[in-house]
């Protein structure tokens, strides 16, 4: 986690493991939040997604880029879950699908607009954070 010009260590360990299969059309960042919620798990790591969107809108700088479907495959997805401001988590995912012509299209996806098509199988391990997160400064 970055802070300014300092750089935020965070100590602790894995916990549980859950392999998961979202349904068609739910929402792919929405159901990681709903899913960890449910089992009680503040923080997490998404480790792999496999499977398909309806459509995908990819957040990509400061633009939205939408790849319209049916059945985009993800190629590549990562991401983690952290607690947000309301207490709830929040989760942040990355990937690249693929459209019909087989081009790729990377980017964080967009929380609420990202339907699942088929299903969807993911990964997520829980982190348990240990202790107060350590500051590295650029003068250490």
């Amino acid at each position: 986690m970055k802070i300014g010009d300092d750089t935020q260590i965070q100590e602790g360990r894995f916990g549980r493991l859950l392999t998961v299969r979202i349904r068609p059309n739910l929402d792919l960042v929405e159901s990681i939040e709903k899913i960890c919620a449910a089992h009680g798990i503040a923080q997490a790591e998404v480790r792999s997604a496999i499977g398909s969107l309806t459509d995908a809108v990819l957040q990509v700088g400061e633009s939205k880029e939408t790849i319209a479907g049916p059945g985009l495959e993800i190629a590549l997805a990562s991401g983690h879950v952290v607690t947000g401001e309301d207490g709830l988590p929040q989760a942040q995912l990355f990937g690249l699908v693929s459209d019909g012509n087989g081009r790729p299209h990377g980017g964080e996806f967009v929380r609420g607009e990202n339907p699942v098509f088929v299903t969807l199988e993911l990964v997520l391990q829980e982190w348990l954070p240990e202790g107060t997160p350590a500051l590295i400064s650029k003068e250490t």
